[in-house]
């Protein structure tokens, strides 16, 4: 007659066996991440990866972020490059700064332009993250926004709309605080709001009611009205971009 013992381990094993497989046939998105500070300041993605976690789809990144690097600067370097070709990746979600001057719009379209053609010939889909201005420069913001969606429309990338998001939320509430101490690197609410806006884009997600509140790591920071604003202008973004 078989133990108690041993039926308890079997079940247990079964179990154990059961969410092995599950997790196995989950979704993985691998995806690399290259800007600078706008991306790196509050970890923006493991925010990302968190979304994702609450999704059930496993999202492994890889990053090249650093302090005032442009994409012109990620590019005269080559890791990036390097990293494509050699690496499997499914999304390249690139940032540089505001871009909202002229010169800064050129430059941004054209080294743009460089990284998608090396993501074309390695079947890699790349997406631009919209940012946003310092907030001694807010009058930039459509600058800012029609800077980032020109190059996606002439490029035909994929677009994760943040700072149009940004435009929404303060729509919604006028002293939400996106902005960091120095008003230019996003607070936790600003990262939440930007990451929401790039997993929506990769997943093709415009609803996040999948998302908990009680349990998120954001939680102490970040109070149900605020994060019901930042679905809701997450949401409008990704629609209207």
């Amino acid at each position: 007659m078989i133990s108690s013992h041993i039926v308890r381990l079997c079940l247990l094993l079964g179990t154990l066996f059961y969410h092995l497989q599950v997790l196995s046939q989950s979704p993985t998105l691998k995806v690399l991440f290259v800007g600078n500070s706008l991306t790196y300041t509050n970890d923006l993605p493991q925010i990302v990866q968190e979304l994702a976690k609450y999704d059930g789809v496993q999202l492994q990144y890889t990053t090249f972020l650093y302090p005032n690097y442009s994409l012109e600067d990620h590019w005269k370097e080559g890791k990036v490059q390097r990293a494509i070709e050699s690496q499997t990746f499914d999304f390249v979600v690139a940032q540089q700064g505001p871009s909202a001057l002229p010169e800064s719009q050129v430059l941004l379209t054209d080294y743009a332009t460089r990284l998608a053609e090396i993501c074309k010939k390695n079947n890699v889909k790349m997406a631009l993250y919209m940012v946003w201005p310092s907030l001694a420069r807010s009058f930039d913001l459509e600058n800012v926004i029609q800077s980032y969606t020109q190059a996606a429309q002439k490029i035909n990338l994929l677009l994760c709309p943040a700072g149009l998001a940004w435009k929404y939320a303060w729509q919604l509430e006028p002293q939400l605080s996106l902005y960091g101490q120095d008003n230019f690197h996003p607070s936790l609410k600003g990262s939440l709001l930007a990451s929401l806006t790039i997993y929506g884009t990769l997943t093709r997600k415009t609803n996040f009611d999948f998302l908990p509140i009680d349990t998120a790591t954001w939680i102490r920071e970040i109070n149900s009205n605020d994060f019901d604003t930042l679905k809701k202008a997450a949401k409008k973004a990704l629609e209207n971009k």
